[in-house]
């Protein structure tokens, strides 16, 4: 069936993958792009406000991309929750041997379970790198936040 060692990429278990599943790995792709986007803007406004002399504009540009990295942390977090949903709907049925096959039912379980254990593993991967990009903005933020608070209450 699967020819190759895991860790199985996507796109090579894609045909052994569920609708809800390749609904899920489209919907994540699309939040990539989004977090890429995201990304982006925070950084070149994060720059604006690294050399804005004005300090309320500089306040309310942080604030703001502030708010845009508490969205994105809300969206990934509503991201696992969904995969845990459509994981775990699907290994429903990995015990469902629907052929009147010779092969033993364990071995026919196992290899189904071999296809969600894939998909898992790219999306706790995906995910994780999802959250390191996002604490990286996020300590950008903190550090321009740390060089203006006011002196004098140091």
């Amino acid at each position: 069936m699967r020819f190759s060692y895991p860790p199985y990429p996507f796109w090579s278990v894609w045909i052994y993958l569920s609708t809800s599943e390749r609904l899920f790995l489209l919907l994540l792709g699309g939040m990539c792009v989004y977090f890429l986007c995201s990304g982006v803007i925070t950084l070149s406004r994060a720059r604006k406000v690294r050399g804005s002399l004005v300090r309320a504009d500089a306040e309310t540009i942080l604030a703001a991309l502030r708010q845009r990295s508490a969205k994105a942390d809300k969206l990934r977090g509503t991201a696992f929750l969904l995969f845990g949903v459509v994981l775990f709907e699907n290994m429903q049925w990995a015990y469902v041997n629907i052929d009147k096959s010779k092969t033993p039912g364990g071995w026919v379980v196992l290899q189904n379970f071999q296809t969600h254990f894939a998909f898992a593993f790219n999306v706790f991967f995906i995910l994780l790198i999802l959250h390191i990009s996002e604490w990286l903005v996020s300590a950008l933020l903190n550090r321009i936040a740390v060089h203006l608070k006011p002196q004098g209450l140091a």
